[in-house]
């Protein structure tokens, strides 16, 4: 089989762990096929197993009949090696358990956990990761604990920033394909901006503009030599098929199409604009001032609740900027009454989970504060009452949105020394900086198939986000009379 330069170095890789992150049909599938027929039929490791992972059980029996048994059917070497599945295996279990020389390759699907556990493996594929449910990578490693080769292979088109194949490649050593230009000699990184000439419909290099010729044979180059995973991006500008077609798609103009764009012809992530913070954006939004002292505004505040508390503390500066004068963590609503009454504060919004009693009798104490939900999914925020408590019943994508856009505009400010704040600080930030860059705003189909907005966190902390986004619907979600004791 003749390959394309740039999958001749994976094919011919035998680091035991890699992540290829990589845009739709780039020839990654037939791969990760290769590498689990090779191991069956070699008899690799302890038992010639391999495991071939797809997000569910339904798309793996079709991939099992569409690619594998062709794969075999093309192959006069694989149809020798390969051999009936056992009499007792009829209907399903013959898509789902191929024999080949001494070893067995099984077919699983990763929303059945149970399937991932039948027998241990000697090498585990796991085929478009990004749509599987969390934990299915830990058990696949399990899987592996008793093999002398324990490979694993995780291929993906990426779907969420910093989550997903998109998280493994960051861990990895990151390899990118620079190709030589043919006039030149410059060696280069494809990317849409610098090598694609859209009036030409034609790659070209970056330095001198004239075409490349991406059937030349490049080099993987490690962004991050020394990591522990072996990772490849692998985009479709290297391929030289269906670049009229990609143009056309660049072209689209809604979030969903240009999510598309990014994740399936370029393998890249992708975030709506104004869908993310950056330390950039709160560096924006410092200011020299007093630290922690308020100055005869209204102070407002939001907590949200887990093993701490995660506080911010604002005084108004007009109706439209506040600026923060404590943020960090108390560990308890004892504490948390201490700095109530220590600032003055009017007005606050405290999250009711998990500690729904603790923080229900805290509101009750507490003059201008409600309790929030995060369980709106569409429209505004809804305010109602219960018993003799104010409860704000809140859009958890609008409540981000709103908060997202007052940074971007710098009217959420913090003091100086912003950099350290919630302590623990590493890279030159500390704890709030981190947690207050951890969301991104993304693109999903729902159960109806319209693309709807979310923010996701990607398993990363984020109290501090939170926090803020209550005390910004304590001071500027609702009019002050709304905070009126019942």
């Amino acid at each position: 089989m003749e390959l394309p330069p740039a999958l001749e170095t994976i094919y011919s890789d035998e680091h035991p762990y890699i992540v290829v992150q990589k845009s739709a049909q780039v020839g990654v599938s037939e791969y990760l096929i290769n590498c689990a027929l090779w191991c069956a039929d070699t008899f690799q490791g302890r038992n010639g197993v391999a495991f071939y992972v797809m997000p569910t059980q339904t798309h793996c029996d079709d991939f099992s009949q569409a690619r594998i048994d062709r794969a075999i059917a093309q192959s006069p070497y694989l149809q020798a090696r390969t051999q009936p599945t056992p009499p007792f295996k009829k209907g399903l279990d013959r898509m789902r358990l191929k024999k080949v020389g001494d070893g067995y390759v099984y077919l699983r699907g990763a929303d059945n956990r149970r399937q991932l556990s039948t027998a241990d493996a000697d090498l585990v594929v796991l085929d478009e990761f990004d749509f599987m449910q969390e934990g299915v990578l830990e058990a696949a490693r399990r899987r592996l604990l008793s093999s002398p080769l324990a490979w694993l292979r995780v291929g993906s088109t990426p779907r969420h920033p910093e989550a997903g194949i998109n998280a493994l490649f960051l861990r990895s050593d990151q390899h990118y394909y620079f190709l030589p230009c043919p006039s030149c000699g410059y060696k280069q990184r494809l990317t849409w901006e610098e090598n694609v000439d859209r009036e030409r419909a034609a790659v070209i290099c970056w330095r001198c503009h004239e075409s490349l010729d991406l059937l030349a044979r490049g080099e993987w180059v490690p962004a991050k030599p020394g990591n522990e995973i072996r990772g490849y991006h692998l985009s479709r500008l290297y391929f030289p098929a269906g670049l009229k077609r990609m143009i056309e798609a660049s072209q689209a103009g809604t979030p969903s199409e240009q999510q598309e764009f990014q994740n399936s012809d370029l393998g890249e992530v992708f975030v709506p604009p104004g869908g993310r913070i950056s330390w950039a954006d709160l560096d924006a939004c410092r200011r020299d001032y007093p630290w922690g002292t308020a100055t005869g505004g209204v102070v407002c505040v939001g907590v949200d609740v887990g093993l701490k508390l995660h506080v911010v503390v604002r005084e108004k500066v007009d109706k439209e900027n506040s600026k923060a004068i404590f943020i960090g963590e108390v560990d308890d609503f004892d504490s948390l009454d201490v700095l109530v009454r220590r600032f003055g504060v009017r007005q606050g919004v405290i999250d009711a989970q998990p500690e729904y009693s603790s923080a229900r009798r805290f509101v009750q104490d507490h003059h201008g504060f409600m309790l929030a939900y995060y369980d709106r999914h569409t429209g505004d925020h809804e305010r109602a009452r219960e018993d003799s408590t104010w409860v704000l019943h809140v859009n958890r994508t609008l409540a981000l949105e709103r908060l997202f856009d007052a940074l971007h505009q710098g009217r959420l400010w913090v003091p100086s020394h912003a950099r350290e704040l919630g302590g623990k600080v590493r890279d030159g930030v500390g704890e709030f900086y981190r947690e207050m860059t951890a969301l991104n705003r993304v693109l999903e189909k729902n159960a109806v198939g319209n693309w709807v907005a979310r923010y996701v966190d990607n398993d990363r902390p984020d109290h501090y986000a939170h926090a803020e986004a209550y005390c910004w619907l304590a001071a500027f979600g609702f009019p002050e009379r709304t905070f009126l004791k019942i």
